[in-house]
């Protein structure tokens, strides 16, 4: 895992103490399960599979997360960062509400800290073992991993990365995982205080894209989504499909 740095004006203006203190009081809230039952504000990155989430992701936070190109997200995931004069990594997990009461007591005793970001690999393989989530096991989940990253120059920001929708079933991917997949997307962007960053990428037609039906649905104003382009270098100069992406880019085929 990696860490861009990241010291603006800008950034700094953001983070004054009455805004640190209300951030504060949010995150202690969430983390004891109460965005269950009252809407709290949140970023989420929602898009398809491979559409280039995590590269938006690491790009807003800095933070670049240990991945293999042929895996991913498994579970919602939410990046807490906070700005403090110690570097650290807290990795827990807050399960679903669906879980059992044994199921959720064994899953919230799951807290583990690092000292710096080496070893933050295994410390997310911990957890999928402890979600359930394996080769051979569920492919997904819809508990959600709390991954806090503090550090001096750190902005204070959370932000929710959900598992790629997915269009259809493969050996790997079930159907009740494709239905589990757009379950979960759906009921963060249906939460009222959710910003939604739906990123389309400009690899596939971007009508061929479900997320932005989905944002559409959960939020029909359009008030509270972004739309967010992602591999625009592989679009040819000059083509149709270049100029399809541009028009999308000013809210001219989608607002």
């Amino acid at each position: 895992m990696t860490l861009t740095q990241f010291k603006t004006e800008a950034l700094e203006g953001l983070c004054t103490q009455e805004q640190l203190d209300l951030l504060d009081s949010i995150d202690t809230l969430r983390s004891q399960g109460i965005s269950h039952y009252v809407s709290l504000p949140q970023i989420i990155v929602c898009g398809d599979q491979s559409s280039g989430k995590s590269s938006v992701l690491e790009a807003i936070s800095g933070v670049s997360f240990p991945v293999k190109s042929s895996l991913c997200t498994r579970f919602p995931t939410e990046l807490v960062l906070r700005k403090n004069s110690q570097v650290g990594v807290r990795v827990s997990i807050v399960p679903h509400q669906s879980r059992s009461d044994a199921e959720q007591h064994s899953l919230s005793s799951f807290c583990e800290s690092l000292d710096d970001f080496n070893g933050l690999a295994e410390l997310i393989e911990n957890a999928k073992a402890a979600m359930g989530i394996s080769t051979h096991g569920k492919a997904f989940s819809n508990d959600l991993l709390r991954v806090e990253v503090s550090g001096p120059d750190r902005p204070h920001l959370t932000i929710v990365d959900l598992p790629g929708l997915i269009h259809s079933e493969t050996r790997q991917q079930s159907a009740a995982d494709v239905q589990l997949v757009q379950d979960v997307v759906q009921s963060y962007m249906r939460e009222p205080r959710s910003v939604i960053l739906a990123v389309v990428s400009a690899k596939n037609d971007f009508a061929n894209q479900i997320v932005l039906r989905l944002a559409r649905d959960a939020d029909p104003s359009g008030i509270r989504t972004l739309g967010v382009i992602s591999k625009p270098d592989v679009l040819v100069p000059g083509s149709e499909s270049e100029a399809s992406f541009v028009s999308l880019a000013k809210n001219q085929e989608v607002e």
